[in-house]
């Protein structure tokens, strides 16, 4: 059942961008590739007293569209790969753990863009907000302990779906015919991803984006 709604997710998903592309009121249309470095972060709900988790650097990278609505606003549709999760340390015992959740996804955020380019420049700063899906397509927590290493599958245990908001910052520069953009943009999770939690607890996913990316 849970794949069978991933699946329909993701044609509707698909079908709503084919729709876009489709619509007469878009003024102009372009096409971009990105990609770059994440660091990820799992929020837990209530907040642990010890606290051994930190950043986890992954990598992000897709497709984007960006659709004119009018000279300054733009409608951007997207499709990501990211991959997000947390990493810790800590020694029980006088024996150092270091570990990994490693948590992938295809990400479709849709974004409204706001760009004001400056008087006298040739870069294009740009702001930019939307809501996102995710959807889960690996969960794997890896493990250090004394020199030996060992992995496990956990994606039972994470939802398949999640949605959240993105907020970030642009800055691009015309370059031949196309378009270079500098990205910088925070995802904040709002679903708690994890199956089988108690009332009032929760971990969702916080990540930062870092991406370079070519709009033709």
């Amino acid at each position: 059942m849970k794949k069978l709604s991933k699946s329909l997710s993701l044609v509707a998903m698909t079908l709503l961008l084919v729709g876009l592309l489709a619509s007469p009121g878009f003024s102009d249309i372009k096409f971009g590739v990105k990609g770059g470095l994440s660091l990820a972060y799992l929020a837990y709900k209530p907040a642990p007293i010890y606290n051994p988790f930190g950043n986890k650097a992954g990598a992000v990278g897709g497709i984007s569209l960006n659709l004119g609505l009018a000279s300054s606003f733009s409608l951007q549709p997207e499709i990501l790969y990211v991959q997000k999760g947390t990493k810790w340390s800590e020694t029980l015992e006088g024996e150092e753990f270091t570990g990994k959740y490693e948590l992938d996804s295809v990400e479709v955020p849709l974004l409204l863009n706001f760009s004001f380019p400056i008087a006298g420049s040739s870069f294009v700063p740009s702001v930019y907000a939307g809501p996102y899906a995710g959807f889960n397509t690996r969960a794997k927590v890896k493990v250090t302990e004394a020199g030996e290493s060992y992995s496990e599958d956990f994606k039972d245990e994470v939802k398949d779906t999640e949605f959240g908001l993105t907020f970030g910052i642009g800055l691009g520069k015309k370059i031949g015919h196309g378009k270079i953009v500098l990205d910088v943009r925070y995802d904040l999770g709002l679903t708690n991803i994890a199956e089988g939690m108690a009332e009032g607890e929760s971990v969702k996913n916080k990540t930062w984006l870092f991406m370079l990316g070519y709009y033709f």
